[in-house]
């Protein structure tokens, strides 16, 4: 082809995409949830998608894809066309841990997506039960400590955020705590139960037993107090200032989608996540907005893959 004829092409192309990106979104877009409905990133995906959906003037179809941890819909997002109607709600797991965890990935999260907005963290809590009367994170440090491999945390399964949060407190305290790792069965349970002393958590799936007295929050991750739990100290407050555990989701698009959509889906995600409705919710159940710009969240990404990566590396942690 000559010259000519390939910038004509290439000029067509490009006034195409912008004719594109303007008219956008003229019809529903996928979103899909590496997890089930119901619970955890789900629940969290569905207020942002349905404001998002009225400010978009087109609905946000989620299509909850739970299969290998959220592999599958990491793949199926990655591979999809980059015309905006394709995008996946994500977090720790599939964005920052499993690059580690896993010898081969069948997608790579730097470069098969675009981060477009960095949407709620969750501040991870310690959690311990009553029966094994550690009042601060510091006796519980010295609890692990005389009793070596005695105490246990429980988590919903390897790799996961709550098994990870758990082998960084070890990693920066020291603490000799054994890890429970639960399957489909609900460790909460057995938690409450007191068949397992510990775990790390966000704070929605204990805050009904601790209300109840069935549980104690030793600690909560965040910078600041936590309105929810105010009478709760911070790890920094009960001496521990280097643990830096939260859990934090994120709305991404598969790389090649124009910058024109990106800015418009950015823009609108921003004003979700901080829609009373949408912002009075995630407070009410332990998350922090934050609706991030692109540039934001790429550099967050960054950061989260080094320090988890750093992690998984010093614990030996493999997933097959």
């Amino acid at each position: 082809m000559k010259p000519m004829a390939r910038s004509a092409l290439l000029i067509a192309f490009l006034s195409l995409a912008a004719v594109a990106a303007d008219d956008y979104p003229s019809r529903p877009i996928r979103l899909f949830v590496p997890g089930p409905a119901g619970v955890g990133i789900d629940l969290d995906a569905r207020p942002i998608a349905q404001k998002m959906g009225d400010l978009l003037r087109q609905p946000l179809v989620i299509e909850n894809r739970p299969a290998a941890g959220g592999i599958v819909a990491m793949e199926i997002t990655a591979k999809a066309a980059p015309d905006g109607y394709t995008l996946i709600v994500a977090g720790i797991g599939a964005l920052a841990a499993f690059p580690h965890l896993y010898r081969k990935l069948s997608y790579d999260p730097e470069r098969d997506f675009i981060p477009v907005s960095l949407m709620q963290v969750l501040p991870a809590v310690l959690t311990v039960h009553p029966s094994l009367g550690a009042n601060s994170v510091q006796e519980l440090i010295a609890m692990a400590k005389t009793r070596a491999g005695e105490i246990t945390f429980a988590s919903q399964g390897n790799g996961t955020f709550v098994h990870l949060a758990g082998e960084l407190f070890k990693s920066v305290t020291g603490a000799d705590l054994k890890h429970i790792p639960y399957g489909s069965q609900s460790p909460f349970n057995d938690l409450a139960g007191g068949h397992v002393n510990a775990m790390f958590s966000g704070i929605a799936p204990v805050i009904g037993n601790v209300r109840a007295g069935k549980l104690k929050i030793l600690a909560v991750s965040s910078k600041q107090r936590v309105d929810l739990i105010a009478d709760v100290p911070t790890f920094i407050e009960a001496g521990v200032p280097a643990y830096e555990a939260s859990a934090w989701n994120g709305l991404l698009a598969p790389r090649g989608t124009p910058a024109e959509i990106i800015a418009r889906l950015n823009a609108e995600a921003a004003k979700a996540v901080h829609a009373p409705e949408v912002k009075e919710r995630m407070l009410r159940f332990g998350g922090v907005p934050v609706g991030s710009s692109p540039d934001e969240f790429a550099e967050f990404l960054r950061a989260e893959r080094s320090k988890w990566g750093r992690l998984i590396r010093e614990a030996k942690l493999q997933l097959d």
